[in-house]
């Protein structure tokens, strides 16, 4: 008799067990998440900042997003410490000038991208207490309207020469 409650005290207690890891995991797994997202979702490919002399206002940063849900998204706002503040850029033609606007998001279709490159759609790193140099990683926190973000780690490297563009502030 003894056996069998022996038996039934441990299936008790290992029940008991079970019970509280399946009640407490998710509970710590959503401790450690910040809904950051590396997985398939959403997808970065070849982040850069363009390099720029050390009393620049501003640099550009550039990436390739990849949207692989079945949802449009929108990149809604961007942050990087060592700045002033990130503004989401696009370039446009006004009045037979090209400059840049300062938009609300940037749409990224379902299944598709946004390609951020220069002359288009880019970030605005404003304001840098100190320029990073070339080679240096400049990391970005990007914010999605789906509630999921990313930091990713830009680059510094030289990047084509532009004309100069009208910059329009909002």
């Amino acid at each position: 008799m003894r056996s069998v409650k022996s038996v039934k005290s441990v299936k008790s207690v290992l029940a008991s067990f079970f019970l509280l890891n399946f009640i407490m995991l998710p509970t710590s797994a959503l401790a450690h998440t910040d809904h950051s997202h590396d997985g398939p979702g959403i997808v970065m490919n070849d982040p850069w900042v363009r390099s720029a002399p050390p009393n620049a206002p501003a640099l550009g940063a550039f990436v390739t997003i990849g949207n692989n849900t079945d949802q449009d998204i929108k990149l809604v706002f961007a942050n990087a410490s060592g700045y002033r503040e990130a503004q989401l850029h696009r370039t446009v033609k006004a009045d037979g000038m090209m400059k840049m606007v300062e938009q609300k998001f940037m749409p990224i279709p379902a299944q598709g991208g946004l390609q951020l490159k220069p002359g288009s759609w880019h970030i605005m790193l404003m304001g840098p207490y100190t320029v990073p140099k070339e080679g240096e990683i400049v990391p970005i926190k990007l914010h999605f309207d789906n509630g999921e973000h990313q930091t990713v780690d830009f680059k510094v490297r030289k990047g084509k020469k532009m004309n100069h563009m009208k910059h329009s502030m909002h």
